[in-house]
């Protein structure tokens, strides 16, 4: 009985340890800029916006309405990862094509929300970093 007991409590708390590190910004799915485990854009949504704040230099004034904008970003983000694992363009004939549209579409909607908090220059670098973090993608993903 103390055996099971040992044995149960073990597991829960190795259940718990694995889901603590999972959480942590830099662990789990997602460890540097752009970078994240086995699917793409799995960066944790709070490391990449303290990764984006440091990049940018974002002002102490500036932060709060960063973190706003970035939140919209994300929950936009979601949702459009929602729709395409429901199906909505995965199929075949020009799914691809599809895909490249919303991601500029999406692209296009974050830099109306940021351009209204980011100064000329933190955009061009908000920008660059987009470029290099498609790039990493793309060379992840291909064959």
């Amino acid at each position: 009985m103390k055996t099971a007991l040992l044995a149960l409590i073990t597991s829960l708390v190795l259940a718990l340890s694995a889901s603590v590190l999972q959480a942590q910004p830099g662990s789990g799915q997602g460890g540097g800029p752009g970078q994240g485990g086995g699917g793409g854009m799995r960066m944790n949504p709070e490391a990449r916006v303290q990764q984006l704040i440091t990049a940018l230099e974002i002002t102490s004034e500036q932060e709060p309405a960063f973190r706003a904008a970035m939140a919209k970003v994300t929950e936009m983000q979601m949702a459009a990862m929602g729709a395409m694992r429901q199906g909505g363009g995965q199929g075949q004939g020009g799914g691809q094509g599809q895909g490249m549209q919303r991601r500029a579409e999406m692209q296009r909607q974050t830099e109306e929300m940021l351009a209204t908090v980011l100064t000329d220059a933190q955009m061009t670098k908000f920008r660059e970093a987009e470029e290099a973090r498609m790039a990493q993608m793309r060379e992840r993903n291909a064959p």
